[in-house]
């Protein structure tokens, strides 16, 4: 059903007074029960889906998620702390999956977990998870972009032909294109990061269509943890415009960015389930009103349903390209 206007004002209203005053949400894990909706992966969207389900309370101001209501509760595991991790009550204890890739991997094949109904994802579908069923389900919109430190000897700003010089090692000092002098020391989120396999298409892409071989000088490093960055004046890497809202010691690079949808992704068999309808449907708690200030208290923008000419909660099998957001 479509919004209305006076439902949208009072969203962005409020989505407004969270996003410039919420914290991220509590590090301890759920205890999650047989009943309920489970997911793993994507540490992009970690603290969104958190806030879908349980919401968010700033001061005396409190705007309730998916579970002040629901029967069987929406719980997230976030990507990364202590493993292994027992995803519900009774079952047996397995590793904690890190990024969109790991999460999707629990869905399918060898690492099928049925303690998992859903996985997070900051990138589309492979080829290899369409054949097995999988189906993608859009609801944010996310920027990318590169980050350096506060205090960088980078250029502020990066064009994408410098970016493959940067990750190939023909561009190692930043006087090279712009900078102050200083050896760059470009950083790659960890394998199997839905970030770093965008970043890696991306890379390619920039470069005539063929893989870009990363310099030996590439690290290998947590998605999103603004700490390895800030910490180094030669520092640079992929990061999410959404997360970077509320990161610190760190800046956006002007030039490269790229702009890509957020998904929950789940097996076929549940595409017709009353969970799936309720939570991450067009017309589920996800793409609504109350799900749009939540989103939005995590940074990204809520993509619009169908009925808005969007295509929050409508499955999908390829990356998303109508990016309409509320």
């Amino acid at each position: 059903m479509k919004r209305t206007k006076v439902s949208l004002l009072l969203t962005v209203a409020l989505a407004g007074v969270l996003a410039a005053t919420v914290a991220g949400p509590a590090s301890a894990d759920p205890t999650p029960q047989p009943k309920d909706v489970v997911g793993v992966g994507s540490d992009t969207t970690e603290y969104a889906v958190n806030f879908l389900a349980d919401g968010v309370r700033v001061g005396s101001l409190y705007s309730p998620g998916y579970n002040a209501s629901a029967g069987a509760r929406l719980v997230s595991f976030n990507a990364t702390g202590s493993t292994p991790v027992v995803l519900k009550s009774g079952t047996t204890a397995v590793t904690r999956p890190n990024g969109s890739g790991a999460g999707k991997a629990t869905l399918f094949g060898a690492g099928a977990n049925s303690n998992v109904n859903f996985a997070r994802s900051s990138s589309s579908l492979s080829a290899a998870e369409v054949s097995a069923g999988l189906w993608q389900v859009p609801f944010a919109l996310d920027g990318l972009k590169l980050a350096t430190a506060t205090t960088s000897n980078a250029p502020a700003s990066i064009t994408a032909a410098q970016l493959v010089g940067i990750y190939n090692g023909s561009i190692s000092n930043w006087n090279q294109i712009g900078g102050a002098s200083g050896a760059i020391v470009p950083m790659i989120p960890q394998t199997g990061s839905g970030t770093r396999t965008v970043f890696l298409a991306q890379l390619q892409a920039a470069n005539g269509g063929v893989a870009v071989t990363l310099a030996s000088t590439v690290v290998e490093v947590q998605e999103h943890d603004a700490a390895p960055i800030a910490a180094n004046a030669n520092a640079v890497a992929p990061f999410s415009t959404g997360r970077a809202k509320t990161a610190t010691g760190i800046k956006l690079e002007g030039g490269w960015s790229y702009t890509r949808a957020l998904y929950n992704v789940v097996r076929s068999a549940d595409l017709s389930s009353v969970w799936f309808t309720q939570v991450f449907g067009a017309d589920g708690f996800v793409c609504s009103g109350s799900g749009q200030a939540l989103i939005e208290a995590a940074g990204f923008d809520q993509l619009s349903v169908p009925a808005d000419g969007g295509v929050c909660g409508v499955p999908t099998q390829a990356a998303t390209t109508n990016l309409t957001v509320n």
